[in-house]
């Protein structure tokens, strides 16, 4: 999936024209928590980035595979053995290059890690060594990646000599927090019967987020049958309903928890997208007659009928709690970093289902309202109506998930077919029931339904991988500059990288308009992948002095530069059409 990439900065002029090779936006600076130590004991160090106002370097663990994460390494040494560093949790941010957001660093960050001195290390002065790598952005292109070094000055002294503690004031900010967190901890720290109640409310808050609705309905229908029940026994079973949502959702929110994880961002997935997609066109289609959700006859039986209602609202509750959970990303975050750092496990688990209860509390309201359709006229076209009604809905939540995703894509057209064979597929050749079908029909619509699926699977997995290929690129393989001197024509040299957003903004957006292809017969045009350089591909971004991406050099047909000319960042298809024809006309 295309995704949400960062890029750099515009403000500095030496960005333009020739930029200065020792320019750099990221500062790192390295402490050790002792001066001198014993041998065989243990010590911390921190390494603290500071980041120019205006950029930002990506997070440990970006959302994105192609970017590149940030990562601090200690040279190996028999002297002392390091523990993988501690990174703190990202601000999730957005750009001018992306409908998603990203997980990214800002401002003064603290990276954390422990080592511990081998027992026959030698006394005396212990230089350690190591390197930050990040890639530093803003919100229009972003430098190359980038390593700085560091060294950490650090004293062995004899055990009968005192250890000394020193930059107490960096280790303190190791238990620090993100303002999500803080806000959450603030929350806890005033109290159990305090926190319960916030939490609460945040669990009602979560109704306002659009992937909620499709449950509504679900809500309606389902209780909508039992309203013929005493109003004690309603509400015995919408409790049931309410308790299945809420444990789910602490059940999935400690797992998030503890995994480091936030569900919400599964959102970032294509695939994700597409499977809630799905889901949420079903529950529409069963609106529209297609099937209906009842608990398996079966498990009913096994369960015993006198208690069908109790088990089926439960069973029914955990269905529309994994539904909800993927909702509650904005709200829970900083409960998620905070079990994930304190280790509140019991305390987390509570309030993850105390805010389930909040959730479902509408829901419990809904149940018992139900029971106002026993009054009104039991057939009619109105109930068919109001099923579609909310079938039409349900479609509305579909788009509002599946549209902002595929315009991710450059193959949109394969992308929401192929959505729509995995859709048509599963309801076809499984959901849709009427009677009449017989067995043999029924192995043949599987078959079909699973070779639809297949389809479908193929077409949106081509077209969330497609790019741009109307424009007939040579890649750069070391070639001497001089080798693209082909028929008089000048050249367009693309300097660009998978980890770079704008790249593909101006792949997807310039490089993709007709008016361009077109014009670019007139050029020679060639791409240079700066993803992960070698050598002789390093040389080439020496020589044209590249320390942004994208950047776009036009050669003239001596094979000289055109400096006017350049492109460092996005540009439109307009602005670029008009320096095309200004070079192919002299």
């Amino acid at each position: 999936m295309a995704a949400p990439l960062l890029l750099l900065c515009p403000c500095f002029s030496p960005l333009f024209g020739q930029p200065s090779k020792n320019f750099d936006v990221v500062h790192v600076d390295a402490y050790a928590s002792h001066e001198q130590i014993h041998p065989g004991e243990a010590f911390q160090v921190a390494i603290v980035a500071t980041i120019d106002s205006g950029f930002h370097i990506n997070s440990n663990r970006p959302i994105d595979p192609y970017l590149i994460p940030t990562a601090v390494r200690f040279d190996e040494s028999d002297d002392v053995a390091f523990s993988p560093a501690s990174y703190p949790l990202p601000e999730h941010k957005s750009f001018s290059f992306s409908t998603h957001k990203a997980a990214v660093y800002a401002g003064k960050v603290s990276i954390f890690s422990g080592g511990r001195l081998s027992e026959d290390v030698s006394l005396g002065n212990i230089p350690l060594s190591g390197g930050l790598t990040y890639q530093a952005c803003d919100d229009q292109r972003c430098f190359m990646p980038k390593t700085l070094n560091f060294e950490i000055p650090l004293k062995v002294v004899e055990r009968d000599l005192p250890i000394t503690r020193i930059n107490e004031a960096v280790f303190q900010k190791k238990a620090s927090f993100t303002s999500d967190e803080q806000r959450a901890k603030g929350v806890i720290e005033k109290g159990l019967g305090y926190a319960v109640i916030a939490f609460f409310l945040f669990g009602l808050a979560l109704n306002l987020t659009p992937c909620v609705y499709p449950v509504i309905p679900i809500t309606v229908s389902f209780f909508a049958n039992q309203s013929r029940e005493k109003g004690s026994r309603i509400f015995a079973l919408a409790l049931c309903y309410v308790v299945g949502i809420a444990l789910v959702f602490s059940l999935l929110g400690l797992v998030s928890a503890l995994a480091g994880k936030q569900w919400g961002f599964l959102f970032q997935n294509a695939w994700f997208v597409i499977l809630v997609t799905v889901i949420i066109l079903s529950m529409a289609a069963s609106m529209f007659g297609a099937f209906e959700f009842t608990v398996p006859s079966s498990l009913m039986t096994s369960l015993g009928q006198s208690r069908q209602g109790v088990i089926g609202a439960f069973i029914m509750g955990l269905t529309v709690g994994v539904v909800i959970a993927p909702c509650a990303a904005g709200i829970i975050i900083g409960l998620v970093g905070l079990v994930a750092k304190l280790g509140i496990v019991a305390k987390g688990t509570l309030l993850f289902f105390v805010m389930g209860l909040g959730l479902g509390l509408p829901y419990l309201l809904l149940a018992m309202s139900s029971g106002v359709l026993n009054r009104l006229p039991k057939s009619g076209m109105w109930m068919v109506w109001m099923r579609k009604l909310f079938g039409i809905l349900l479609i509305g939540v579909a788009l509002y998930l599946l549209v902002p995703q595929g315009s991710l894509v450059h193959d949109q057209q394969g992308f929401y077919l192929g959505v729509l064979g995995i859709f048509g597929g599963l309801l076809l050749g499984f959901l849709e029931h009427e009677a009449g079908y017989g067995r043999k029909f029924k192995i043949i619509r599987g078959v079909l339904g699973c070779l639809l699926i297949l389809a479908g699977v193929f077409l949106a997995n081509r077209a969330i991988h497609s790019e741009p290929g109307v424009i007939e690129w040579i890649h750069y393989d070391h070639q001497a500059i001089a080798q693209f001197q082909r028929d008089n024509k000048p050249v367009l040299l693309d300097f660009y990288a998978h980890w770079c957003a704008a790249c593909k903004k101006l792949d997807k957006e310039t490089f993709s308009d007709k008016r361009v292809a077109e014009k670019s017969r007139n050029f020679t045009m060639v791409r240079v992948d700066c993803t992960s350089p070698d050598n002789k591909t390093g040389l080439l971004i020496e020589k044209f002095a590249i320390s942004g991406l994208p950047t776009v050099v036009f050669l003239s047909t001596k094979g000289e530069e055109v400096p006017s000319e350049r492109i460092v960042g996005f540009l439109g298809p307009q602005e670029m059409l008009k320096k095309m024809k200004h070079l192919a006309m002299d």
